[in-house]
């Protein structure tokens, strides 16, 4: 049940912030210098980022109370490595990484207000990484609102290597989906042909040739209702016999992706999240509940052990939410 190992060479990064996009309503594209880690990054793994500290006159616009000091960034903060691409003016090669940056809280604000050129520490690429089909296997990636983060350098490697891809990807809203949205496709609309209601793609990531259905649980232009709704339709009616399934997202989300697979009898991995401290092992705030191989309940920590796992593994039950 192992996952492709944790890499060995983990590199600590000073990264200038390179490129800044806002995706939705809340997410933005960030993108870092960090040639080391790009080259070594595989899909799955994550960067440990350390915010420039605050003390130099960093303040916060708090509503109706003004401007007050922004709280210490001690802790590093985990972001899955969305892609890689040539930094401006590199002669070739994946010289910079990008992650996607949900802001919701004072360090997040901070990240995506930091203005290019900014210098910020980055240590990885860290954790394990998600295995490909064999040859001429399909996927299917799943994600959660910003679990897509996880999942965007696997599309890209997946499609570079032949595989078909399909990506059902879910957000509560249309405006908070961690994609730039435009109308769907021919190919997209006839893909879901069962599912009444969907107008709008990635056409980023139909350039790729990857098959994309988007859900919103507040509904518009977008199969209204959770993601794993599409991924059971796709399982029912759409899927080639050698589908893999890729997901990321809240718990209960990866619960219900387990057990269709489970149902399908398909094999399925997930990137798993929970708050980190240390990225290394130590600090044990990343542990979750699994089954051994001889059946006997067991623990792994996210940060070294993960953050991917097969399906079958987690112990479910056990979990949050």
């Amino acid at each position: 049940m192992g996952q492709a190992l944790a890499t060995a060479r983990v590199f600590d990064e000073a990264a200038p912030i390179v490129a800044r996009t806002q995706v939705s309503a809340d997410t933005f594209e960030l993108s870092f210098r960090a040639p080391r880690i790009a080259a070594a990054a595989r899909p799955g793994q994550f960067v440990n980022v350390l915010l420039p500290s605050p003390d130099y006159g960093y303040r916060i616009l708090d509503g109706e109370q003004g401007w007050r000091p922004a709280r210490s960034f001690l802790l590093r903060r985990p972001f899955s490595i969305y892609r890689r691409h040539a930094a401006a003016g590199a002669a070739n090669g994946a010289e910079a990484l990008a992650v996607l940056v949900k802001v919701v809280g004072d360090g997040t604000r901070r990240l995506v207000e930091l203005p290019e050129g900014s210098m910020v520490k980055l240590l990885g690429p860290l954790g394990n990484s998600f295995r490909p089909p064999p040859a001429g296997g399909a996927a299917a990636l799943v994600a959660g609102g910003c679990g897509w983060a996880s999942l965007g350098l696997l599309a890209r490697d997946l499609r570079g290597n032949g595989h078909p891809t399909y990506a059902f990807i879910g957000a509560q809203s249309v405006e908070t989906l961690p994609v730039r949205t435009t109308p769907a496709s021919t190919r997209g609309a006839s893909f879901l042909d069962a599912l009444p209601g969907v107008c709008l793609t990635s056409a980023e990531l139909e350039a790729l040739g990857v098959v994309v259905a988007l859900a919103a649980e507040s509904g518009g232009k977008v199969y209204g209702g959770f993601v794993t709704d599409l991924l059971a339709a796709f399982l029912r009616k759409k899927a080639p016999a050698n589908t893999h399934i890729y997901a990321c997202g809240p718990w209960a989300m990866l619960r219900r992706v387990a057990e269709l697979a489970r149902e399908h009898r398909a094999p399925c991995q997930v990137a798993m999240e929970e708050h980190m401290a240390c990225g290394m092992g130590v600090c044990n705030s990343c542990v979750v509940s699994v089954v051994l191989p001889d059946g006997s309940p067991g623990h792994k920590k996210l940060c070294v052990d993960g953050p991917v796992l097969d399906a079958e593994e987690v112990a479910w039950s056990e979990q949050p939410g």
